[in-house]
């Protein structure tokens, strides 16, 4: 079966699973990351009383923890949603349940290879297949990841006071000075298209190619449906700190909505960085650090930070029946295909 403009960079099965390389420079950043995540796991495990954490977690009352596993599981819906309402902004239509289905593949993927890109790339190659165009798929992956991280810097905003009721000012402002210099390099990179460059610079192929994406990327951002994904974005964050705050009332630890509001944004951004395996050591230790600032004992807070990054873990197991089923479906749509081709003659 034919497929439009099969040229597909991003989409290659490189980029879906890893495959052996002869080139180091493939191998050293995953070497990177596993040696920053075993330092850092095991610097953590070595400070803890495991004794005390799996005492503190066994005596912890079942209905909050069950509520915020629920809350994770949500979070899920919300970021299927999304997904759905990023494509829409880039002109692509997909269904509730099939945006749901492509959105649980992926974090099921995030989890089992090195880095939520490889993710990224499972869930738009699933999209491609479903006989989406794949510049508009692209288009789609990249504005999700993008509203993905703006809801959570509006919420890193959100909890700015608080934090700087801890803290001292230049030390509150650090990351959101960084985060507004980010938004503001990108707003103008959006515009670059329209800067009077020379006809000869416009006119070459690759220049034509970045500005033509450009254009689009931002006729994407100024579409309806992009608010609505940016909403679900918000509302993925949130959960994620309902949650936090159930298993924190859970082991006994008075924080109150804002103070998981001051901690868990910066939490997110840094697990979101590509330097460790899925965020494991640099989300448990950055929560820490965080809750250190308002008096949680290091075990405590280590153990918050497990039981996120285990809800985390747990929320996306079943997309890998995801990822079976949408398998299957394509498999089944293919059969189908050859079979009304070999009728035909």
């Amino acid at each position: 079966m034919k497929r439009r403009d099969p040229i597909v960079p991003p989409m290659r099965s490189e980029a879906i699973l890893p495959v052996p390389t002869r080139s180091g420079h493939k191998i050293l950043p995953l070497l990177g990351k596993v040696g920053l995540t075993v330092a850092l796991v095991g610097w953590l495990m070595s400070q803890a009383d495991w004794a005390g954490m799996a005492h503190r977690l066994a005596n912890a009352p079942l209905p909050p923890l069950l509520l915020g596993l629920g809350l994770s599981f949500l979070a899920v819906l919300f970021a299927g949603e999304r997904w759905r309402a990023a494509c829409r902004a880039t002109g692509l239509v997909i269904g509730p349940v099939k945006a749901l289905m492509l959105m649980a593949a992926s974090l099921f993927f995030g989890q089992v290879l090195p880095g939520a890109i490889g993710g990224d790339a499972v869930r738009g190659w699933l999209t491609w297949k479903e006989g989406q165009s794949p510049g508009a798929v692209i288009l789609a992956l990249v504005l999700d990841r993008l509203l993905a991280l703006l809801g959570v810097c509006l919420l890193l905003f959100a909890g700015l006071p608080r934090l700087a009721a801890v803290v001292p000012p230049d030390m509150a402002w650090m990351l959101p000075v960084l985060v507004l210099l980010g938004v503001a390099g990108f707003a103008a990179g959006l515009s670059i298209d329209r800067l009077p460059l020379p006809g000869a610079l416009r006119t070459h192929r690759l220049v034509n190619a970045a500005f033509t994406l450009v254009a689009r990327l931002r006729a994407a951002f100024l579409a309806p449906a992009t608010l609505k994904a940016l909403g679900h974005s918000v509302l993925v964050h949130i959960c994620t700190l309902a949650a936090t705050l159930l298993y924190a009332r859970a082991i006994g630890l008075s924080l109150g909505p804002f103070d998981i509001l001051a901690v868990m944004p910066t939490a997110i951004i840094a697990t979101a960085l590509p330097i460790s395996l899925n965020g494991w050591g640099v989300r448990e230790g950055t929560m820490v650090a965080g809750f250190a600032l308002f008096g949680v004992p290091f075990e405590d807070a280590l153990l918050l930070s497990l039981m996120i990054g285990l809800s985390v873990t747990l929320t996306a197991l079943p997309g890998g029946l995801a990822w079976l089923a949408l398998s299957r479906g394509s498999q089944s749509a293919s059969g189908n295909a050859v079979s009304d081709r070999t009728h035909d003659r």
